[in-house]
């Protein structure tokens, strides 16, 4: 990577900036702007609206963007379950949400989280945030109601906030924590009933796959088999007593997979290799959402008769095809609280203490002030060439934790160049120099 040099490159629209005299002494690279709204400042990234305040970090892999958001602020933006779903299945929601996030917090900050400087992801691999988004549209004073009506309330067990993981839909019954991750049993994540079947979508689901398009998805995610498929063994310890196992014979070799990474494998393969037939029709002719939705499946397998145009093939070449086919319960990991389930209880009266004491066996739900914390810092972008946000209203910006000037209303560029972290206005052909022989704090 070119060496990162000196200067904030910005359109001369900025003001209030501090100047230094050529003979200043070098230059630190400018590898952090921060902007920091007045009040009633938005700002606009990838059609998304944010409070802010708003810090853009260069990295040796590009621009990483989080936003600093009070708790409170954060689960408002939070996208994980319909606004128009009953009030206690919201309240559920909102509980579990707020515990997830305070024991990320509690537990510091770990692999990408360290690297770029953020709390907690913005996407599915945490808690999907979309900052003002939805909150401000249809259904969001009733989003707002259940995060305010349970402030500071967490889920404990032993007193500490637990790991609140939750589902989409569980089918009948939820998963155990060791079935699914491997890990040592927790008290809080075991199986338990839940009313989905017959009402949730995805409550039941079945497809089934040609033999060889099954082996060359798992070849494709990384075993080694090939050719035909000769046989599945399946290694199905009861539940609660570790994770299922595969093992797939092949007329090119035998190898295993974990029942619970199948679906990785065919979400990440599956519609790529046979795009149109994956994910699968339901008989009512709707498709899957994606081609493999849980941990909870069963496999059995079949030979249907040969097409009909082999049938002008000599009778020892009409070989039928052998299919797999593939039945299951839920959408998702399987996990704590299933949201369908959630909803469904709610439906029938349950409170969400009642609600998240079922999916989550052992608990207490409690206010936690002194737990729970003040700000939370999100990671929206990494690994960015550039990100472009646009400002509404007026904002602070500071250079390397420096004040630096005021950023008026308009949509901005933040780039990485030899020059470091550069920001221009949007309607400028090129980067007009902000801050020459600026001596950075080190």
């Amino acid at each position: 990577m070119m060496r990162r040099g000196v200067v904030l490159a910005a359109a001369a629209l900025i003001f209030s900036v501090p100047t230094v005299s050529e003979a200043a002494t070098p230059l630190q690279e400018v590898v952090s702007i921060e902007l920091i709204g007045s009040e009633g400042t938005t700002f606009e990234v990838n059609g998304r609206p944010y409070v802010g305040p708003m810090r853009f970090t260069l990295h040796d892999d590009g621009i990483a963007l989080a936003e600093t958001a009070t708790i409170e602020q954060y689960l408002q933006g939070i996208s994980e379950m319909p606004f128009s779903w009953p009030r206690e299945a919201l309240a559920a929601q909102a509980v579990a949400a707020r515990t997830y996030l305070t024991r990320r917090l509690l537990g510091g900050r770990r692999g990408d989280a360290a690297t770029y400087g953020y709390d907690i992801c913005a996407t599915n691999r945490c808690q999907v945030y979309r900052g003002l988004q939805l909150v401000e549209g249809d259904g969001g004073d009733r989003w707002r109601a259940a995060v305010s009506s349970t402030e500071d309330m967490l889920i404990l067990y032993d007193g500490r906030p637990i790991e609140a993981v939750f589902t989409a839909m569980v089918g009948s019954r939820s998963s155990a924590n060791q079935d699914v991750w491997g890990s040592a049993p927790v008290p809080y994540l075991q199986p338990v009933d839940s009313p989905e079947v017959g009402i949730a979508p995805y409550a039941e689901w079945s497809f089934s796959i040609d033999a060889q398009q099954f082996v060359q998805i798992v070849r494709a995610d990384g075993l080694e088999v090939g050719g035909e498929l000769i046989d599945i063994v399946v290694d199905d310890p009861p539940e609660g007593e570790g994770r299922t196992e595969l093992t797939i014979v092949t007329t090119h070799g035998t190898d295993s997979i974990l029942a619970p990474d199948l679906k990785g494998a065919f979400n990440r393969y599956a519609d790529v290799l046979y795009p149109g037939s994956m994910p699968a029709r339901l008989p009512n002719g709707k498709r899957l959402p994606e081609p493999f939705l849980s941990y909870t499946y069963e496999i059995s397998r079949t030979r249907r008769p040969a097409r009909a145009h082999e049938s002008l093939l000599p009778a020892e070449d009409r070989r039928g095809r052998d299919v797999l086919t593939f039945t299951g319960e839920g959408w998702g990991h399987g996990l704590g609280m299933s949201q369908w389930g959630a909803r469904i209880m709610a439906e029938e009266g349950a409170s969400y203490t009642d609600i998240l004491g079922h999916y989550y066996t052992g608990t207490t739900v409690a206010r936690a002030e002194e737990l729970v914390p003040d700000e939370v810092v999100v990671g929206l972008i990494d690994g960015a060439g550039e990100v472009t946000v646009t400002v509404y209203g007026t904002a602070m910006i500071r250079v390397n934790g420096v004040f630096a000037g005021v950023v008026p209303a308009g949509t901005w560029i933040l780039r990485s160049s030899t020059a470091g972290l550069a920001m221009f206005n949007s309607d400028a052909e090129s980067p007009v120099p902000l801050i020459t022989r600026r001596n950075w704090p080190r």
